[in-house]
């Protein structure tokens, strides 16, 4: 998965409690390898967020659209 919008701030530490369910449902879904979570981090500073304000299991792309675009292209994704 890669977020690039308002959603970016589920996974910000500082938001645990308001987005808890949310947040430990991706992180076991990460752990058994079913998913991977990337955010923006063009989003990410237009929140103000930096990377270390992120969960362990979250990964950051440099423009979340260009990824998506890529991944569609070359790694034979889906988009949903």
């Amino acid at each position: 998965m890669v977020l690039h919008g308002p959603e970016v701030e589920i996974f910000s530490r500082y938001n645990y409690s308001r987005f808890k369910e949310i947040v430990d449902l991706a992180a076991r879904l990460t752990a058994f390898g079913v998913i991977e979570i990337n955010v923006c981090e063009t989003r990410m500073g237009s929140m103000g967020l930096q990377p270390n304000h992120l969960f362990p299991f979250v990964g950051t792309v440099p423009f979340g659209p260009a990824e998506v675009s890529r991944l569609l292209e070359e790694e034979d994704y889906l988009y949903f």
